[in-house]
Parts: structure tokens; C-alpha cells; sequence
């Protein structure tokens, strides 16, 4: 049997597989679970380098690729077919600092977010965590690529890179050269589901998606699949949430349909008055 290409997705260079592998791998196990309804399908990448400004920008188009998976905001929402089914337990928003290693207890002592707020943040345009941020009274330095915010970031351009729970140590390893480390102090928790997304008129790759996500937690894979990412075992083993300083920052800019109530959804379940 032919596999014909139904998906394109943006280009996956190291950095970006590094915490890319466990929704390539969820995607791949939708696509064959759903071969039977909705016929045979392949994955396909892009030969393009895709900032995430123009990855949405070509997915709101319906150019270039097909799907994306991204934080949940409002406006994406309006732009995109949303799948309603939370990727990542919800560890996405778990932040961990990057830091120099020279730095590594900068963040002895503040569990606070008053403490935390003469600190700047490095992070990329167009994430969603810049307004999130900024609307809790941090400051933030932005960078147009990935790779820059670790080149400012061994330059002392900024003192903290906030990165997600499951991304830390496998881009810390990707970057041993440049001295940098892990802060071992606090956590920033807010929420940030992580959603599929397809163009607006793409009703049918949408409905597979759904329908796939569906059957595979279900039938208990869709955890398989999660507690089995070699990199999400080792941040859930090595990072030791529970001897952080956990400091809650509210999202503004969430969809007020997020299931958290439904617990099966989430790693760490966010208490309700994390963020008043």
C-alpha cells in the first residue's frame, strides 16, 4: 500500500527536536490508529527555517504546512481549528531557568514574584509566555530566533531563560558548550496548554486528529506514550519539583474552556488558587 503525504510540518532542526519527539511521536501513533477510517497518511517536513511568527502566519494562510502544535491563546483559537485535547499534561507550563553556570544560585532565596521581578527573561517573539510575563510585572528581553536566545544568554545579554519543564535538560545538553546551567531554586508555574492546530478549512485532518487523541487515551497509549519520552522521564526524575520555590504567575490571555478539572489530563494539577 501507498502512503500518501497528508502532512506537512515545519522543519525540525536539532533544537527544536530536542522537545519536539514526544508530539511527533503521539502524531504518528493518531495518524496509524485512524488509518482504518480515514485511509493511509505520511508525515512530511518543510525545507524551511520557520520562526514562529511565520509558522502561524503560513498555517492561517494554509500554505506550506499543515499543523502545528503551540500554547493555547485566545487569538489562536479565532485563527486555527483548534483539537481540544491538551498535549503535554500541562508541563510546558512548569518553567525552569536556564542560567550561566556562573549564575547558579542567582535564584537563592526568591519565592516570591515581587523577588523575582528585578530579573529579566529572555524569550522569543511571538511566544505567548512574553505576554504572560509581562502582564505579571516581569521584564523581558526577546530574541527573533531560538539559537539567539542562547547566544545572549552565555553573552549576559539577560540572566534567566525560562524554559519548559520538559525542554531544560535536553537543550542544556544541545548547548554544553556554551557554560551554562540549570537554576535549582524555583519553578514558575502558570497555566500553558499545548493544543494541536490546523488551517480553518482543514475539517478533515481536524476530525482524524480528534478522533485519533481520543482512542489513544482510551485505550491507556496516550500515557504509554507520554511516561515513556526518554525526556520527559528524566526532567519528571531529575529536576525536583517539590524542592523548588514555586512562584504562580497568571495567564491573561487563557480560553476559559481548558478542562482542568478533569485531573487525567494533567501531570502536576494546578490548584485553583494558584492565581487569583
Amino acid at each position: 500500500m501507498r502512503l500518501y503525504a497528508c502532512i506537512t510540518l515545519p522543519k525540525q532542526e536539532p533544537n527544536k527536536l530536542v522537545h519536539n519527539q514526544f508530539f511527533i511521536s503521539l502524531l504518528e501513533r493518531t495518524l496509524a490508529v485512524t488509518e482504518p477510517e480515514f485511509g493511509p497518511c505520511k508525515i512530511n517536513y518543510s525545507t524551511q527555517d520557520l520562526t514562529h511568527k511565520r509558522i502561524d502566519h503560513l498555517l492561517k494562510q494554509g500554505r506550506v504546512i499543515d499543523l502545528t502544535w503551540a500554547p493555547v491563546t485566545i487569538e489562536r483559537q479565532q485563527d486555527y481549528l483548534t483539537i481540544n485535547e491538551p498535549l503535554i499534561k500541562g508541563l510546558l507550563g512548569f518553567r525552569i531557568m536556564l542560567v550561566k553556570d556562573s549564575n547558579v544560585n542567582l535564584l537563592q532565596g526568591v519565592d516570591s514574584l515581587e523577588k523575582l521581578k528585578p530579573f529579566q527573561f529572555g524569550l522569543g517573539y511571538g511566544w505567548p509566555d512574553v505576554d504572560i510575563y509581562q502582564a505579571n510585572g516581569l521584564t523581558v528581553t526577546q530574541a527573533s530566533t531560538f539559537e539567539q536566545l542562547f547566544k545572549m544568554l552565555a553573552a549576559g545579554r539577560f540572566p534567566l531563560f525560562s524554559r519548559g519543564f520538559n525542554e531544560v535538560l535536553p537543550e542544556l545538553q544541545l548547548h554544553k558548550n556554551k557554560q551554562l546551567a540549570i537554576d535549582p531554586h524555583i519553578v514558575l508555574i502558570y497555566p500553558l496548554p499545548v493544543y494541536f492546530y490546523v488551517n480553518k478549512n482543514n475539517h478533515m485532518l481536524a476530525k482524524r486528529l480528534s478522533t485519533g487523541i481520543k482512542m489513544l487515551r482510551a485505550s491507556g497509549e496516550f500515557d504509554h506514550i507520554f511516561y515513556h519520552d526518554p525526556d520527559i522521564v528524566t526532567s519528571l526524575k531529575a529536576l525536583n519539583l517539590e524542592r523548588r520555590n514555586k512562584i504562580f504567575l497568571c495567564n491573561p490571555h487563557l480560553p476559559k474552556d481548558i478542562p482542568f478539572n478533569d485531573t487525567s489530563l494533567w501531570h502536576f494539577p494546578l490548584e485553583k488558587t494558584s492565581c487569583q
